[in-house]
Order: structure tokens, then C-alpha cells, then sequence
């Protein structure tokens, strides 16, 4: 959502909460606490163990308003209109495998012929284009997959078609420079 690192939104029913215990521990979060046992706080505070990141929480709350500012039905348009495009000009690049269904987020996972996907990202980010590589913290899909790992590209209302065309360029221009 465009926040800082470390803050996110729990939002549940009340009756469910209740019964789940906190993952972390500290702070304001413990009602009491005694030799033998401890009992949590009420809700909400049952959930904030220690310190509050303050910074974070103000810097969610400006991607919330900015994000509100533009709707989230033009993000959600122009991130479809993206990966339209990004996959017409993608499955033109000779040795592409793209993974995952037709409808889509603004995800697209991918291998370049045999090339090892650390190798493609290693490329693209050498010519200024910042990719994920790996197996994504998902390795029984890759297994599925009946790979090893892939290369993610994300698109979101800061990209344009012009990122998806260097993205293409510099793919191709990878392909090339690998001869697969």
C-alpha cells in the first residue's frame, strides 16, 4: 500500500479476535501478569506489544489518504491495462515461459530460456530495472512448476508502458547476450 516497512492492519470480526492469542509479547499488551500466569489486555491492545512505530503508522496513514486520493478503481484499472500490456509484449520475447493464470494482479512471474532467473534479474538490475528473483518463499510451487525459481516483475500506479517497454528491451537484449 505504499507504507513504510513494518506496519499493517489487522481487521477482523471482534468474537474472532478474542480468541486468538498475540504472537508477540511486551508493552501494554498484558493485563497482568502473575507468577503462574498472565492474562492479555482487551482488544485492540491485546495486539500491540511494545513500543508503537509511530513513524509508520503516520506514513500508513498518508498512503491510505493518497491511495484514496487517486481510487482504488483508477489503481486497479491502470494496473490491469498494465499487465495487458506487459503480456502481449512479453510472450513476443523468444524463450519466455510466463507463469501463473490469465487473470492476474500486477504480477508477472517468468524464466528466460535456461538461463538461472538470478542471472536475469543480475541483467536487468545492470541496466537499472529492479526485478525479485528466486523461488519466492514458495518452493513447493516451483516444485509444481517444475522449476528451481523464476523472475518477478510488479507493476502499480507508479509504472508506465514506457517501464514495460524497457523491461521487454533489456529482456531481449539479455537473451541475446546469453544466446537462448
Amino acid at each position: 500500500m505504499l507504507a513504510p516497512m513494518g506496519i499493517g492492519v489487522l481487521y477482523a470480526k471482534k468474537e474472532l479476535l478474542s480468541d486468538v492469542k498475540p504472537l508477540l509479547y511486551g508493552g501494554d499488551m498484558i493485563k497482568e501478569v502473575g507468577l503462574i500466569e498472565s492474562s492479555f489486555a482487551e482488544l485492540p491492545r491485546r495486539f500491540e506489544a511494545g513500543t508503537q512505530n509511530v513513524e509508520a503508522v503516520i506514513g500508513l496513514s498518508a498512503a491510505i489518504d493518497y491511495l484514496n486520493k487517486i481510487g482504488m478503481d483508477n489503481i486497479q484499472k491502470h494496473e490491469r491495462e498494465l499487465i495487458k500490456y506487459a503480456m502481449s509484449k512479453m510472450r513476443n520475447i523468444r524463450g519466455i515461459r510466463i507463469y501463473g493464470p490469465k487473470e492476474r494482479s500486477g504480477i508477472i512471474s517468468f524464466n528466460l530460456g535456461d538461463l538461472h532467473s538470478h542471472d536475469v534479474a543480475e541483467f536487468l538490475g545492470s541496466r537499472g530495472i529492479s526485478v525479485r528473483a528466486g523461488h519466492m518463499c514458495c518452493q513447493p510451487l516451483m516444485k509444481k512448476l517444475g522449476i528451481s525459481s523464476c523472475v518477478r516483475a510488479s507493476f502499480y500506479i507508479y509504472n508506465t508502458k514506457e517501464d514495460i517497454d524497457a523491461l521487454c528491451n533489456v529482456l531481449e537484449e539479455c537473451r541475446r547476450f546469453f544466446k537462448c
